[in-house]
């Protein structure tokens, strides 16, 4: 029998004790059955499951997505002259804007076309009161729902959701599906937990000569996951979290097969193994992604922000397809964060940088159209940023009440919910 020298041993433990099942690339073979691109997964959803069965997936924005190059003002009106005048270097030509559902004075990104086509809902001018030019504040703050840094908790916006809507005997409420755990899901009741994205859902092993090895390991590995008496708290947390690395692993390697036309970007396989997960009953109500990606534009924003949107746009419209395949379409809302838009006036060197108030999307079953107020680019902050009309703790709420039935006051301080978002007929 060949032994695991310590190396090896920690190695393995790190990887099954960050609860990341796994980390095989999926080859190119595995983004899954391209399915017809037909009207009838296009059309509007006209219904919304029951409280119990609906998910979220969050696109966590990080970096500073900019909401006014999504949504760009258009007409004649003070603040579409002012848009073009404060961006004569990035502004979204109107000629090439999409027309959207409910406005005749704001468009829709170009590189947005798939993502058009599934009605969103555009909740504008979001933000907070209080605004701060730091990624790392701004990010904190809506990782734990923070508003005015007045309300530092321990746990996450989304972790308190878990706690609320999720069971302490599901393997995990909620996932982050990343290269590491994120704190918008820190719970204090359930499991919430990360996974990698390229993982194949298998607990770790190194590949031993002998498949016997693979069993030692396992065994060994619950044998380390049971609880004894009299042991100080740390032991008890490491043998717990041995415990949650196992029973999600077990749920993982059972998901779904791949299926649907994903891009093979990072976010293309997030998104595919968050279908995956959407597809199969097994407790997990909200999955979180970190979108790698360029948003943090100082310079050349106009052709690196298109090629982000450009990214999303084919990785949700594939999710979006799958969902409406899968027949689960009713269950899952998409919604948008990130941190700040960007100033308003471009720079020198055809870039925006760091900003306030942004517009954000919400997909699903949702009535379509533009929530919130357009922005007012005729009365800017002091650093010439968009000042929030709707807080993010409105844009929470939203979620925690309109989508989860959670009373806000739960999981939120402040706050309310978008009135008929989600009310359709």
């Amino acid at each position: 029998m060949k032994l695991v020298d310590r190396r090896q041993f920690l190695q393995m433990g790190l990887l099954a004790g960050a609860g990341v099942a796994g980390a095989a690339m999926l080859p190119e073979t595995a983004l899954g059955a391209r399915p017809p691109r037909v009207r009838e997964l296009r059309k509007r959803i006209h219904r919304v499951a029951p409280v119990g069965k609906r998910r979220l997936v969050v696109l966590d924005c990080g970096g500073g997505n900019d909401g006014l190059s999504m949504f760009p003002l258009k007409g004649n009106g003070a603040s579409a002259q002012r848009y073009r005048a404060l961006r004569p270097r990035t502004a979204i030509a109107e000629g090439s804007m999409l027309p959207i559902h409910g406005s005749s004075v704001m468009g829709m990104h170009p590189s947005l076309s798939r993502i058009r086509t599934w009605n969103p809902a555009i909740v504008t001018g979001v933000g907070v009161a209080k605004p701060d030019q730091s990624h790392f504040e701004m990010m904190r703050r809506w990782w734990s729902g923070d508003q005015d840094s007045l309300h530092v908790t321990a746990t996450g916006f989304f972790g308190r959701l878990c706690d609320e809507i999720g069971a302490i005997s599901d393997p995990a409420v909620g996932v982050s599906l990343g290269y590491g755990p994120s704190p918008a899901l820190n719970a204090k009741r359930v499991t919430t937990l990360s996974m990698n994205p390229y993982s194949d859902g298998s607990f770790p092993s190194f590949g031993w000569d002998e498949p016997s090895m693979d069993e030692v390991w396992v065994s060994a590995w619950n044998r380390m996951a049971e609880r004894a008496d009299n042991e100080t708290v740390p032991f008890t947390t490491a043998r717990d979290g041995c415990a949650y690395a196992k029973r999600f692993s077990d749920l993982a390697v059972d998901l779904p097969s791949p299926g649907g036309d994903y891009p093979s970007t990072d976010l293309g396989y997030q998104m595919m193994l968050a279908a995956r997960m959407c597809r199969q009953d097994n407790g997990i109500r909200i999955i979180h992604i970190p979108v790698y990606a360029d948003f943090d534009t100082h310079d050349q924003h106009r052709t690196r922000h298109a090629e982000v949107l450009t990214m999303i746009d084919r990785a949700v419209d594939a999710f979006m397809a799958e969902m409406v395949a899968a027949g689960k379409a009713d269950e899952v809302l998409v919604a948008m964060t990130s941190e700040f838009g960007r100033r308003v006036p471009d720079n020198e060197s055809d870039g925006l940088d760091h900003g306030a108030g942004s517009n954000l999307i919400l997909l699903g079953p949702v009535n379509p159209g533009f929530y919130g107020e357009t922005p007012d680019l005729t009365t800017l902050d002091r650093d010439d940023n968009v000042i929030a009309s709707l807080h993010m703790n409105d844009y929470y709420a939203t979620i925690a009440e309109g989508w989860f039935d959670v009373p806000r006051a739960e999981v939120i301080s402040g706050g309310s919910p978008i009135a008929n978002l989600f009310d359709l007929a």
